[in-house]
């Protein structure tokens, strides 16, 4: 690398006419794909993962300690983002639609920041894909935590690019902050912000300069800056992370929880190597096969340091998502935040190209705007998100047994979150301390699940006894696999005949229709509910 500023005046007149023209028009329809997109999706609810942050965020505005007084494996900044979307003025669906939005919109200012002396449409080219690749991939992802870290991952590699163009150290403090606030949600936020700080500190220092021995020293010691200032920025997020846990007296909750439940649930479900992989670029595969010909052809035109980092962020979030072995579709945006970005400026700058990486390059932008995107929002325009069936029976189910009377006193027994909502809405405190009963019927016969799954069933056996639930909600379904109905019973023998004994089937339903929140549609989540047979007299 070198200390020389960027080549930002690019030669617009290389493209031709007809290929300016051509870029409006795919900037055109990737406009009206995302305005079309925000219109389809406006009535999303909100559900899955989002649906338990919430719940937890409001569990801990109401009192309750997190990890201490409910058992989680969620980091504490996935907490502050929940939180911050819900301060949002409009009901809890409406504003979810909006953060997940806005996320994009954030990551495309990123895109803008980097990409505008050489390319403003690849930016545009950039921002469009990842919404539309993010919106196909269902209902369930919006606003994801992994969203949250690729936005603040790319608004910080701006920063930090745009400090290396202005040769101004003071860039790498948002870059640390943002670095340190992603890291609080997902700790493999950390590794990739120690790198691109340290390559952007070694381009700094010149390192490959023809200087003199005077003029070295001084490049070297300008380095001091930058790194002191990347590094305390990125302690801050983690810093205050801590602080916060010692407030909520959770620090040493948290520290076993972590021990405990996130190996085990880092076990479960892991897929082959090769699946993760290939899945990892399966919304935009055609894409990176053009665009990996167009750079076997013809060497891209925009600078090497500046491409050399977004590629290594690249990498880097690629094997943060092969580390985690479980191929679920968020996992992969922090990856696909910056291979769309590499992928739009290399296509976007090889039309300056002659020969045939231009007509290679013309083909992967194609490919995107007019093949992968419209085929997104085709998708998304099947996907029926209808009112939530199972929210709405369920409501009326325990107005009719109760109503406010069982307030702090339902158990969800749920792992795909199909219960929790239902709890937000009415605004009802839990029975115990379990959200989840994923550790509670989980297997048993690892060195990681058996630990876990012990603790977990004891945490909730001792709440239960503490305070007996007078209506149990067992929710169809276990962790990852939503089609094996009530059988996830059966694994904890102890559980289903005190239930048994203490509690009656009152009543076993299943919304009518199919739900098609992704790109394949399913049976949904039933219910049982369980009511205590004492619950008359009390």
């Amino acid at each position: 690398m070198s200390a020389a500023p960027p080549e930002t005046n690019l030669p617009q007149h290389a493209i031709s006419g007809a290929l300016r023209r051509l870029q409006w028009v795919f900037g055109a329809v990737l406009v009206a794909l995302a305005i079309a997109f925000a219109a389809l999706t406006r009535h999303w609810p909100m559900v899955g993962d989002a649906a338990l942050l919430h719940y937890s965020v409001f569990l801990i505005e109401h009192g309750w300690a997190p990890y201490r007084d409910f058992a989680d494996i969620n980091m504490p900044g996935a907490y502050w983002a929940t939180g911050a979307a819900m301060k949002l003025p409009w009901q809890p669906d409406v504003g979810w639609r909006i953060f997940d939005l806005g996320l994009v919109a954030l990551a495309g200012c990123g895109y803008y920041v980097i990409a505008r002396p050489y390319s403003r449409f690849a930016a545009l080219f950039a921002t469009a894909m990842l919404l539309l690749v993010h919106g196909q991939d269902g209902v369930q992802q919006a606003g994801q935590r992994d969203l949250v870290i690729a936005v603040l991952l790319v608004l910080g590699s701006a920063s930090l690019i745009e400090g290396m163009r202005r040769h101004e150290w003071a860039y790498a403090v948002p870059f640390g902050l943002a670095t340190g606030l992603a890291a609080t949600i997902k700790p493999t936020a950390a590794p990739l912000g120690l790198v691109l700080l340290a390559a952007v500190a070694l381009h700094q220092s010149g390192w490959r300069a023809d200087a003199g021995q005077q003029v070295g020293e001084r490049r070297r010691a300008a380095v001091l800056p930058w790194i002191a200032a990347g590094l305390s920025s990125m302690c801050v997020g983690p810093l205050v992370m801590l602080a916060w846990l010692w407030r909520h007296h959770a620090l040493v909750a948290w520290l076993h929880l972590q021990q405990i439940l996130l190996p085990y649930y880092a076990s479960l479900e892991r897929r082959p190597f090769g699946f993760t992989l290939s899945h990892s670029i399966s919304p935009i595969a055609a894409l990176v096969v053009l665009w990996l010909a167009t750079i076997a052809l013809a060497r891209p035109r925009w600078p090497t340091a500046e491409r050399l980092l977004i590629a290594a962020a690249t990498v880097l979030n690629l094997l943060a998502l092969l580390a985690q072995g479980k191929a679920l579709p968020y996992q992969r945006y922090p990856m696909l935040a910056f291979l769309l970005l590499l992928i739009s400026l290399d296509l976007a700058t090889s039309l300056r190209t002659s020969g045939r990486s231009r007509y290679v390059a013309v083909a992967g932008l194609a490919c995107g705007a007019l093949i992968i995107a419209p085929l997104a929002l085709l998708r998304i325009h099947r996907f029926d998100a209808r009112p939530q069936e199972f929210d709405t029976m369920l409501a009326a189910d325990l107005d009719r047994l109760g109503g406010s009377r069982l307030n702090g006193h339902v158990q969800c027994m749920d792992t795909i979150q199909d219960c929790l909502p239902t709890l937000f809405t009415l605004r009802w405190m839990p029975a115990t301390n379990t959200l989840s009963d994923a550790a509670l019927f989980g297997p048993t016969d690892g060195p990681t699940e058996k630990p876990a799954v012990q603790l977990m069933r004891q945490r909730f056996l001792q709440a239960a006894d503490a305070n007996p639930p007078l209506v149990i909600v067992v929710v169809s379904g276990s962790f990852l696999d939503s089609t094996s109905g009530y059988s996830k019973l059966a694994a904890w023998p102890e559980f289903a005949s005190w239930l048994a004994a203490h509690y009656m089937l009152a009543v076993e339903r299943t919304p009518p229709h199919m739900v098609r929140w992704w790109n394949r549609p399913q049976p949904p989540a039933g219910y049982r509910l369980y009511v205590a047979k004492d619950a008359m007299g009390r």
